[in-house]
């Protein structure tokens, strides 16, 4: 090859390695909400200009060094540029930003990367993968970072990145094919062999995304068959601490922001609050009533009143029930100061605020049910430990079941936010609310159809761990009812609220905790509970008239002991004392019982799913596909490198061969010699291996003692015992079994 067409080779390679990188560079922007992606173009750009130098000359390796550490602030600036142009203070500023972005991360234990130190970290990488290929050729490296970063994407924010790493695979085999063409060794069977892997693996992960494909008959019990597994990692806070290592927006716990439901839910184990109550149950901490085809927002125009002094009630809008003459003491403190506060359901009075009383600067939303603890007035709102009492509303099945559809009597507009949907709500999912309702013979019948719909239906999956992200321009229960059918708390609820305003019920969204753990008693029948970052919960409450909001439990494996106490009269005039002792059995277990409930929703919902899915396989005859598909992968690999193979096996064979005929071993070494050079019609025994010794590259007596002896036994025609092998002739074969190596060009 002439001096040119190298020259064209290497820079085709340069740009195809370039190529690579590039690939990766809108995933990391979007992960890492920086402001554009272009100035990582650059940094490639020079990060190459800066290395090549030390690909023409070794000694130019500070230089190369130097000017990549020097080019990294070019990025570094464009998309931090601080508050005003280039200057000399703005060198300091970063350091300090920097210093802080290390120790939010790795002091604080931050749960995300901080973009700044994520960039930092990039920019090395690529300074590195590229020190690897433009001065020492080493590509896969760069190939396998990418892949790898990828499929964490993925895996933390459920981006859809199959046709990028279908990209990464094809220009991986062109720059191959790039590689093996300066080396002057093309092996064409590499080359095929790795187009035919990339073909094939993209097919697969385009197939994979697909519904309705022959793979997804394999994937998808693959997938419900590990769901079990997956729970059980997640609630011991596995995929929470993988998730740290990212800077995705992957929801862990409680969330204040509403807007983009969605995507895995990771469980954090860490204690929110611990409160003081005589029993367990679901902790309010506000409703929302718009729902906006994506999410849920709170209504604007919401009346705020400012609590000045307590004790003081907190009367909740709408809610005309009667309450228990018996009043529950309360008692919270949480872990960290908190803006959000969960409430129990009952008529709440606040007594005291932080061991405050008077000049409480916090306020109530009475138609979210919200305790608002920011503002202007107090900018660094967080509530520490309150007290109060509060006293349970009192309704019964009978009435729940006689009541009327309160929009027939309602005021004009009463519930106009309560029966509000956007127009991204489908057409379907409006048929399948009447579907569901038309048979229903009373109100309450209507409501726990869609309940029972969602919560009892073999058709739906609870899994926090494979819920995907809904895709851009789907409604986001359309495409968890029709399409996913996989999610939790959040899709079911939102699915049962849509579902009710759909069938003319005024419902809205509520969110909170579904409780706690019991963890110690305080007497007097009042019990300690922690409640947990993964007991983040959400439900529907739907309106009843001479009621006001009651709450239903639409996820599988939940109970909510409100509406569990929907079915029996609650006796108002039962004491705390006596009240603990009739429900301390029931609470004291209720936490247990919903993680087991949980794994309950997932294993009975993973099996309907397994039953009644179309083209399953059972899990032996995927576990024997897998297992064909693997040997014959083995196969194929066998064939491709069969002389490789063989050499390798006469090579093991020569070296335990001491002391046997010569005959025998040199029978094995002539085999192989000939399927690598072969020997024409006519021509001598020493012809053929001194044109076989001056081919492979060794000296022209490398193979005489071997030659010499095989002549003799051909030509003498004495029947003297055959001689052994001797390890001068053994060292000899062995030699020049090494020297045939695939990829050397045979001579026929």
């Amino acid at each position: 090859m002439n001096h040119a067409a190298n020259r064209f080779l290497g820079a085709l390679g340069i740009i195809l390695h370039a190529l690579l990188l590039v690939l990766a560079v809108p995933p990391f922007v979007k992960v890492n909400h920086l402001a554009a992606a272009w100035p990582l173009y650059i940094y490639i750009g020079l990060a190459i200009l800066c290395v090549l130098p030390w690909r023409w000359q070794t000694r130019w390796w500070p230089a190369s060094i130097i000017g990549l550490m020097a080019a990294a602030f070019v990025p570094v600036y464009l998309l931090f540029p601080g508050r005003g142009p280039l200057s000399a203070a703005w060198l300091p500023a970063l350091v300090g930003r920097f210093q802080d972005s290390w120790q939010s991360y790795f002091m604080r234990s931050s749960a995300t990367v901080p973009p700044l130190l994520s960039l930092v970290l990039i920019l090395a990488v690529v300074a590195l993968l590229t020190i690897l290929y433009v001065r020492y050729h080493i590509w896969p490296v760069t190939l396998i970072v990418i892949v790898l970063y990828l499929c964490a994407v993925n895996i933390f924010n459920g981006d859809d990145l199959t046709v990028t790493i279908l990209q990464l695979f094809l220009t991986a085999v062109v720059l191959a094919l790039v590689d093996q063409l300066q080396k002057q060794r093309l092996r064409w069977p590499v080359v095929a062999v790795a187009a035919v892997i990339a073909a094939a693996a993209g097919g697969a992960l385009q197939a994979a995304g697909a519904p309705h494909t022959t793979l997804s008959a394999v994937t998808t019990p693959l997938v419900d068959n590990t769901a079990l597994l997956r729970s059980e990692l997640n609630t011991a806070g596995f995929f929470q601490s993988l998730e740290r290592f990212g800077a995705g927006d992957a929801r862990t716990g409680f969330s204040e922001d509403d807007t983009d439901l969605g995507g895995p839910l990771f469980d954090d184990n860490s204690v929110v609050f611990t409160a003081t109550d005589y029993e367990d149950h679901y902790w309010r901490v506000e409703t929302k009533d718009e729902y906006t085809g994506r999410g849920w927002i709170a209504s604007l125009g919401d009346q705020i009143a400012r609590l000045r002094a307590l004790p003081t009630p907190l009367p909740a809008a709408g809610m005309t029930a009667a309450t228990a003459k018996t009043k529950h003491p309360l008692t919270m403190a949480f872990t960290q100061a908190s803006d959000y506060v969960p409430l129990p359901y009952g008529q709440l009075t606040l007594d005291t605020v932080d061991d405050q009383q008077r000049n409480i600067f916090i306020g109530w939303a009475p138609s979210r049910n919200r305790l608002i603890t920011g503002g202007r007035m107090r900018p660094f709102a967080g509530v520490r430990e309150l007290t109060g009492t509060y006293q349970k509303y009192q309704y019964t099945i009978s009435q729940l079941e006689n009541a009327q559809n309160p929009t027939t009597t309602a005021a004009p507009n009463q519930f106009k936010a309560d029966l509000a949907l956007p127009k991204s709500v489908t057409q379907r999912t409006r048929r399948l609310a009447l579907s569901l309702t038309n048979k229903a013979t009373s109100y309450y019948g209507q409501v726990t159809a869609i309940r029972d719909y969602l919560r009892d239906g073999i058709q739906f999956v609870y899994s926090k761990v494979d819920t995907p992200r809904t895709p851009k321009g789907r409604d986001y229960v359309d495409y968890f009812l029709f399409s996913s059918k996989t999610g939790y708390c959040d899709n079911f609820s939102s699915a049962m609220v849509v579902l009710l305003r759909s069938a003319g019920i005024p419902a809205r969204w509520a969110k909170g905790f579904n409780g706690g753990n019991q963890v110690g008693s305080v007497g007097g029948g009042r019990y300690e509970y922690e409640i947990l970052n993964s007991a983040a919960h959400s439900w529907p409450e739907v309106y009843f008239q001479g009621i006001g909001w009651v709450p239903f439990e639409p996820t599988p494996g939940f109970i909510n002991p409100d509406e569990r106490q929907q079915a029996s009269q609650v006796n108002a005039d039962q004491s705390p004392t006596a009240a603990s002792a009739s429900s301390s059995s029931a609470s004291s277990s209720s936490a247990a019982a919903r993680r087991n409930g949980q794994q309950a929703a997932s294993s009975s919902s993973v099996q309907a799913a397994a039953s009644t899915s179309t083209g399953t396989l059972p899990w032996p005859l995927i576990a024997a596909a897998i297992a064909t598909g693997l040997l014959l992968i083995a196969a194929g690999l066998a064939f491709w490198q069969r002389r490789r193979l063989q050499l390798r096996w006469t090579q093991w064979r020569l070296q335990r061969a001491a002391g046997k005929p010569f005959a025998a071993v040199f029978r094995h070494f002539d085999r192989q010699a000939r399927r690598w050079q072969a020997r024409p019609t006519g021509e001598t025994l020493a012809r053929y291996y001194t044109r076989l010794t001056k081919h492979l590259g060794l000296a022209p007596d490398t193979l005489a003692p071997v030659v010499e002896n095989a002549e003799y036994l051909l030509y003498s025609g004495t029947n003297a015992p055959a001689p052994t092998v001797t390890t001068a002739e053994l060292t000899a074969m062995t030699t020049a079994l090494a020297a045939m190596q695939p990829g050397k060009k045979k001579e026929s």
